[in-house]
């Protein structure tokens, strides 16, 4: 059996990210943000998984922005 592992390469783009963050009993947790095919799926600490078609990424992209906003806002006014 042979596997073909050029698809395994350095220069490759990153398609997973982990973010650190708290649940609702403030204990640390660590979310899985991944890219492929398009879309966008978010999986949270108990393998709750949140998909975002191109639709749904740009409503998300734009939440986001108006939540960091909001949010530094709240700092800034502290």
């Amino acid at each position: 059996m042979t596997s073909d592992l050029s698809v395994f390469t350095l220069d490759a783009p990153q398609r997973e990210w982990f973010v650190r963050c708290t649940d609702a009993n403030l204990r640390l947790r660590v979310c899985s943000v991944e890219a492929n095919n398009g879309e966008l799926a978010i999986v949270s600490p108990e393998k709750e998984i949140f998909m975002f078609s191109r639709r749904d990424i740009a409503e998300l992209q734009t939440a986001l922005a108006a939540a960091i906003t909001q949010a530094a806002q709240d700092l800034a006014a502290t």
